[in-house]
């Protein structure tokens, strides 16, 4: 029998998101929003990035990524230091593109919108957070 003494550590590896068009999406992701773009296999459905150390992808369902359905909450949450150049950026990118910063009750922001898909995003405003855990002071 294996003894274990401590918990596996684990860490994030990769986030996936649905989409129609890859390559539209691809394009949506690398200029409009400024995520670094790895590569791009369209005979496997997959588009892959870059973010703040994460892996992201975006995936066309059935081909091998998954099946959820484009549309709807990503349901992670990112941040970024500056949310008025993203702002910028994605407004220069597509004019039309419904985008705005909004102020949260906790008194975070958060810029949101959604992708072609409707995949709907929020971004807040990165912060330097203290992780407090019982008994430290």
């Amino acid at each position: 029998m294996v003894q274990i003494n401590e918990p596996p550590a684990f860490e994030l590896l990769l986030l996936k998101i649905p989409v129609s068009d890859l390559a539209a999406s691809a394009k949506f992701y690398s200029e409009g929003v400024g995520f670094e773009l790895e590569f791009v296999v369209e005979e496997y459905g997959w588009a892959q990035f870059e973010v703040g150390g994460l892996n992201l992808a975006l995936y066309k369902p059935g081909m091998g990524g998954g099946n959820r359905k484009p549309g709807g909450s990503v349901d992670f949450a990112l941040g970024a230091r500056n949310l008025d150049e993203l702002l910028e950026r994605l407004k220069k990118y597509d004019p039309k593109l419904k985008v705005g910063i909004f102020k949260n009750d906790d008194g975070g922001e958060t810029l949101e919108f959604s992708d072609p898909d409707g995949n709907e995003w929020k971004i807040g405003r990165a912060a330097k957070w203290k992780i407090v855990k019982p008994g430290d002071s």
